[in-house]
């Protein structure tokens, strides 16, 4: 047994590690992430106000309603009292918006280390794996549209269900309890619930459980009375969270809902699904692999790698974060649009056995070579050289993906100030005709000048966006005509 003073020592050297891991954390997050305060508006942002949560309708209690019956076919409930609150107290000011996301992302950050550090047993394998998520190709979006606040909701409910769920099994186990107790299960409920309420995502979150049971807490023996225990007792959680997800979903597939209306989420073929799987992971793999992308041979090659890797180490964090990844990916693999965003869940089983595979390597590094006498100094060069060159990875092609998002999205707040203050305020119901604007075809600057002048029946047509242009007695129906590219100036003024 060591000394109490050398275990004391070796306590608060590890929180302090811990403490400093957080701050490099914060700081890396701080420093990258930073410039996206500056995002604008986007069209989802208009689109979620207007159509989908339908702001100018329904009021914060029944969007507060719908979040705490989970059950229901509204629109991701918890993405709705976000827009809800923050149009409310903010009105059109991005800033709040992006300030907030960006916050909860940085919780998000430190969630995943702590869990995948928990789930290691290795403060190495959860700060490289923290790194990989910090920042990500795979969250442009999320840097700089608030539309994708259900991922980011979700992202949190979900992992703070799975680390709960895993400590209090840890707990228990030590305890000789080999079930939560029914109050941890409602902890773990709720967590699904809000989960749920966020994105349809949290669909995964029963699977992610049975995996953490599988991997870490499996029975001694298979046999039909030990695999009946498990399901009463250890799969206690996953079959309550099972009776939770299945009605909701059932009730997004079955129902009427604004989901309804996206072809995005129609029948998808098991080809369309596998090449989706293919498109993800060579994402993933910053489609360094081949520059005609990743085959269906090369995916199955590399699962399998990743697998044999994990059972050949032993590694019960490898075998847990290529299962999730695989489970976790199916749900966006059916839907037919590719967002990179969408990874943002899925990446948290990459991370760790990223994390993992990188603390392995050092433990080689430093048996090879001969250096445990330098174990830690040459962990540390490890870590820094490794994190430096995937931080430098994701910068140089964040640098290259964002420039026409930010583009896009500068020319619409050019474009919606000059209207503003050619027309700080506009009737109610009027009709715009804008001839000759500068901004691409779309309806986001109509959800934007809805939003801007808090009026839901404003009505904006575009030339560009006309089979023809009007003629002289249709013009007699729009209340302002305005042309001049970036100056809006007004051609005809009917008030």
């Amino acid at each position: 047994m060591k000394p109490v003073n050398e275990a004391g020592n070796g306590a608060r050297n590890r929180r302090a590690l811990v403490s400093a891991s957080v701050l490099v954390l914060v700081i890396y997050f701080a420093v990258t992430a930073f410039h996206s305060l500056n995002a604008y508006f986007t069209q989802d942002d208009g689109g979620n106000l207007l159509n989908m949560h339908k702001y100018w309708e329904r009021s914060l209690l029944d969007v507060l309603g719908s979040a705490v019956c989970v059950v229901t076919g509204a629109y991701r409930p918890l993405g709705g009292v976000y827009y809800f609150v923050l149009y409310k107290l903010a009105g059109f000011n991005p800033l709040p918006f992006r300030a907030v996301c960006l916050a909860l992302m940085l919780a998000n950050v430190l969630l995943a280390f702590a869990l995948m550090r928990r789930l290691s047993g290795s403060l190495a394998a959860g700060l490289f794996g923290a790194v990989v998520i910090t920042n990500h190709p795979a969250d442009l979006e999320l840097l700089y549209s608030s539309g994708t606040i259900y991922d980011i909701l979700c992202f949190l409910f979900y992992f703070l269900a799975v680390r709960c769920y895993f400590v209090w099994r840890q707990e228990g186990q030590m305890a000789g309890a080999t079930a939560l107790s029914w109050r941890q299960l409602a902890v773990i409920l709720v967590l699904t619930g809000c989960a749920l309420d966020s994105k349809e995502m949290a669909m995964t979150l029963p699977a992610a459980l049975l995996l953490l049971e599988l991997v870490y807490f499996s029975p001694s023996s298979w046999s039909w009375r030990a695999t009946a225990r498990f399901a009463v007792h250890q799969g206690r959680g996953v079959l309550a969270t099972t009776a939770l997800v299945v009605p909701t979903i059932a009730v997004k597939v079955l129902t009427r809902n604004p989901l309804s209306n996206d072809s995005a989420y129609g029948a998808h073929s098991v080809r369309a699904t596998v090449e989706s799987m293919r498109t993800y992971q060579h994402f993933l793999l910053y489609n360094l692999v081949s520059p005609h992308g990743l085959s269906t041979l090369g995916l199955v090659a590399i699962w399998t790698a990743m697998g044999v890797a994990a059972f050949a180490l032993r590694s019960r964090a490898m075998k847990f974060g290529l299962g999730f990844l695989v489970v976790s990916m199916m749900p966006i693999c059916l839907i037919s649009r590719w967002a990179g965003y969408e990874l943002y869940i899925p990446l948290m089983g990459w991370a760790l056995y990223a994390g993992c595979l990188f603390q392995w390597l050092c433990d080689g590094l430093v048996r090879s070579l001969g250096l445990v006498r330098f174990d830690t100094a040459v962990r540390f060069a490890a870590f820094v050289a490794a994190a430096a060159l995937i931080a430098n990875t994701h910068a140089t092609i964040l640098a290259g993906s964002s420039p026409p998002l930010r583009n896009n999205q500068n020319d619409n707040r050019r474009l919606i100030d000059r209207l503003r203050r050619v027309h700080p305020q506009l009737p109610r119901g009027s009709r715009l005709l804008l001839v000759d604007d500068p901004l691409q075809s779309g309806f986001e600057f109509l959800f934007l000048a809805r939003l801007a002048y808090a009026d839901p029946t404003l009505a904006v047509d575009r030339i560009k966006m006309m089979h023809q242009p009007p003629s002289p007695s249709e013009l007699s129906r729009y209340d302002l005509v305005l042309a001049g590219g970036w100056d809006l100036h007004d051609v005809e003024s009917r008030f």
